[in-house]
């Protein structure tokens, strides 16, 4: 996941009008007042809104409107808007990469966060607020303190002399505790209602959840069949256009080409077939009566003939004469008989080429009706335009059958049939965790962690009894023992940070230390200038640290070092889910109260690795200096 652009307008600790591109890497980000803007609590507000107006206390001073928005880039590769009116309405957008435009995906807070977390991948609103955020206020010394504890105890140390009973004065007065029966009593009554508000809310929590992973299935599935239908109907109105025998008009339509050259090169052929037939045809034979030759050996032979009728004697034999002219003539009637036949065989070649010109002319026709037929009928004019509606509904076929061979995947899944029933059951008794938080002082439940330091508190001895130190011995032997006075102790930071490391790596305490242990050394030992050299965690979180000579717990570190150590870990578990999650980080403050100016340049590199990790947004102070930042830009 990656922050791509904040815009805000009104927003307290910011300009009066911001738009900043965030880009990978370490970021400085300069605030125009003295302390660092508020990045983190608003991040909150906008990613984790509570529905009620909350965030309007980002507001700026005097203010009447604000708005804010954040563009997010998840690890599905979508590109995710928040957008909200600092008191007001608000809602999340995603963008439609097919049209370039944010589409509007929810209004509700508690689908906002849901779509968050499956879609871009945001963490839960603890682990983002406790191990994804770095500010000032969370180190262990700015927190709510623990009783007060005698300072002598503070430490088993291995070589501590320990100071004898006498030393501690045993009549004097015990430490009045501050009496307010009322107030206890109340606000043991709340810690019951709290802790009854956090078991429905987590129950609340799952149900929601298993809720929304059951809603998202079902309009997958929904989804799947408009799908299908649509296909169905886009395929029916396909082949109501497509010509009938589609996969034959479509191999004829891909032949038109060829079939046409190939016609145009048979036309050709024939042509210069009927040229040369008739380049090379014999003229006709003149007519046999127009023949003289033919005539006068005619009249040859009949004058002999005729002759020797009329003669006597041997003359007559002039008739056998006449067949001589007779015979000439018959001669020349058989050559023109032949002349006659061989000019009547070319007219018939040219009859026939004729004929195949004019069968070709009518094959082709019928084709290039069928196909432009099939043309008009999808409304296409050229080839490639048939070609692409033959093949889109070819595609749409193929997509038809593959949805269909999905719903019938989802419908033959065992869950489906009962899935709508569970989501009505899960949507009953999520409604019921909702009045049920609503009953309990009217829907406000402080944490139950609040709660119990303020009962401690109130049981806290109002003042220790002060330690009497002994008279000196007469005899001169032996020390006198230092006197003590009481010391405060804080909470171990370390345990609550385990337990969600714990949920985002899941895995258990032992197994996720053996991973962070030899970091969390180096920056310890680097942070604290060696004065501790080694840290252990045991299986419920809880931090001892090792110091030359001695071993101490967290709770009896003196503030400065606790926040160090506190420091360390951050920056531990920071750089190991980095590496797997690529989740935002926002440091807001320098820390210059908990380190000092020799300190500084070696933060500054630890932030530096962080940022060639993941998204680093370090937010500080005007006149501070988030030393080493990619990209300084103010805010």
């Amino acid at each position: 996941m990656l922050f791509l652009e904040l815009a805000a307008q009104g927003v307290r600790g910011l300009s009066p009008s911001v738009r900043l591109a965030l880009k990978p890497g370490y970021s400085a980000l300069q605030s125009p007042s003295d302390l660092p803007a508020p990045l983190s609590g608003l991040i909150v507000a906008l990613a984790f809104p509570d529905g009620r107006g909350g965030d309007s206390a980002f507001l700026a001073p005097g203010a009447k409107s604000g708005r804010a928005g954040l563009s997010i880039q998840g690890n599905d590769g979508s590109v995710w808007r928040i957008v909200r009116d600092l008191g007001g309405a608000g809602g999340l957008h995603k963008l439609n990469k097919a049209t370039n435009q944010f589409d509007v995906v929810s209004q509700d807070a508690l689908e906002m966060g849901q779509s968050l977390r499956a879609g871009a991948g945001f963490p839960a609103r603890s682990t983002w607020e406790q191990l994804f955020t770095l500010t000032g206020p969370q180190l262990p010394t700015r927190r709510p303190k623990g009783p007060a504890r005698p300072a002598a105890a503070s430490a088993t140390s291995k070589s501590a002399p320990r100071l004898p009973t006498a030393s501690w004065n045993m009549d004097a007065p015990s430490a009045p505790v501050a009496e307010d029966p009322a107030r206890l009593a109340s606000l043991e009554a709340e810690l019951v209602t709290s802790k009854r508000a956090a078991e429905v809310q987590f129950r609340l929590d799952g149900v929601s959840s298993e809720l929304f992973t059951i809603e998202s299935k079902m309009k997958s599935w929904e989804e799947l069949k408009q799908r299908l239908e649509t296909a169905r109907a886009e395929l029916r109105k396909s082949s109501e256009q497509s010509p009938a025998a589609a996969e034959d008009v479509v191999a004829r339509a891909k032949r038109y080409p060829e079939d046409r050259k190939r016609h145009e090169e048979q036309l050709a052929r024939l042509e210069e077939e009927q040229r040369a037939i008739i380049d090379n045809q014999p003229e006709p034979p003149a007519p046999l009566q127009s023949d003289q030759r033919f005539l006068g050996a005619i009249a040859a032979g009949l004058a002999l003939l005729i002759g020797a009728v009329f003669l006597e004697g041997g003359l007559r034999y002039l008739a056998v004469g006449s067949m001589v002219p007779f015979t000439f003539a018959a001669l020349l009637a058989l050559r023109f008989i032949e002349d006659l036949q061989h000019s009547g065989r070319s007219g018939g070649k040219a009859e026939v080429l004729t004929g195949r010109a004019k069968k070709l002319a009518d094959d082709f026709a019928l084709t290039t009706m069928v196909v432009q037929k099939a043309f008009a009928q999808v409304g296409a004019e050229t080839l490639d335009e048939f070609l692409a509606v033959m093949e889109r509904r070819a595609g749409l076929q193929t997509q038809v059958n593959q949805l269909e061979a999905e719903w019938a995947d989802a419908q033959s899944t065992p869950e489906y049939a009962s899935l709508a029933s569970r989501s009505a059951e899960l949507k009953a008794s999520q409604e019921a965790c909702n009045e049920e938080l609503l009953g309990m002082s009217d829907g406000y439940v402080r944490d139950v962690r609040d709660i119990e330091r303020e009962i401690a508190r109130l049981k806290e001895p109002a003042a220790a009894a002060a330690p009497v130190a002994p008279k000196p011995s007469m005899s001169g032997e032996g020390f006198a023992p230092v006197v003590t006075t009481p010391t405060e102790t804080f909470d171990d930071p370390a345990a609550p940070l385990m337990m969600l490391a714990t949920d985002l790596f899941t895995t258990d305490v032992p197994s996720l230390w053996s991973v962070l242990h030899d970091r969390a050394v180096q920056y310890l030992t680097a942070l604290t200038d060696r004065r501790y050299h080694g840290i252990s965690i045991d299986k419920d979180g809880h931090a001892t640290l090792e110091a030359p000579g001695r071993t101490i717990s967290a709770r009896e570190l003196p503030g400065k070092d606790l926040d160090l150590m506190y420091l360390a870990l951050r920056l531990t578990l920071i750089e190991k889910a980095a590496g797997q999650h690529k989740l935002p980080v926002v440091i807001e403050d320098t820390f210059n109260t908990v380190l000092d100016a020799a300190k500084q340049p070696l933060f500054g590199r630890m932030v530096k690795h962080l940022g060639s990790l993941t998204q680093v947004l370090h937010v500080s102070g005007s006149g501070q200096n988030a030393s080493m930042a990619d990209t300084p830009a103010p805010i």
